[in-house]
């Protein structure tokens, strides 16, 4: 394989910048994935992929394409408070005051632009890693695949997660209603500040529903 062949830094380099059509092999994206993670996440992070593979099969979407999002999408999860701000500042990413007072959200919006910077992701996977947190309205196939694996892969465990794994196999957007409900409703249990992305996505699902 082309890690196996190439040194390390060669090969990094040939796949940031593309050289002869390369794309990452997954072996090789987990390994620096997973260097960027709190040892804690890497579990969260190994489920996310492989539901986010299943998902992909199902609903007719590439499963290395899911993969990689599904590998990158929580790589500045570890971040916190004036280090995610930091972040926004260097890839000029405009934050507003809701998301200045709840920094965990933006390491959507930071890891869609470390993806992008360090491994050249195409912008269908930067966008998914874009919204896997908030969600938003009418978001694409691979979108909706990687917010859902992120709500339902194996070591999550919480009330309804059985039927809303289900319906994420048979009914995407009706998937997406149902989590978008279960996330407002949690938000509200736990007395923080619901933020307007995935109001105005609960919203929209709703009404497609409707």
């Amino acid at each position: 394989s082309g890690t196996e062949l190439l040194y390390p830094a060669v090969y990094a380099e040939i796949v940031r910048n593309r050289f002869y059509g390369a794309q990452p092999e997954l072996s090789w994206l987990r390994e620096k994935a997973y260097a960027c993670l709190e040892p804690g996440r890497i579990a969260h992070v190994v489920g996310c992929e492989s539901e986010a593979v299943m998902l992909a099969k199902t609903w007719g979407e590439d499963p290395d394409t899911a993969a990689t999002a599904g590998i990158l999408h929580d790589i500045t999860k570890k971040f916190r408070g004036e280090e995610q701000l930091n972040l926004c500042r260097k890839y000029g990413i405009v934050y507003d005051e809701a998301e200045e007072r709840n920094t965990a959200i933006l390491h959507a919006r930071t890891g869609a632009a470390v993806a992008r910077e360090l491994f050249h992701v195409s912008p269908e996977i930067q966008e998914a890693i874009r919204w896997h947190t908030t969600g938003k309205p009418d978001m694409t196939t691979l979108e909706k695949i990687l917010y859902l694996a992120d709500f339902i892969e194996p070591t999550r465990d919480f009330p309804g997660l059985d039927e809303l794994r289900k319906l994420a196999y048979k009914d995407l957007d009706g998937a997406m209603a149902l989590a978008l409900s279960m996330c407002l409703g949690d938000i509200r249990r736990r007395g923080r500040e619901v933020y307007k992305d995935t109001l105005d996505a609960y919203r929209w699902y709703c009404e497609e529903r409707d």
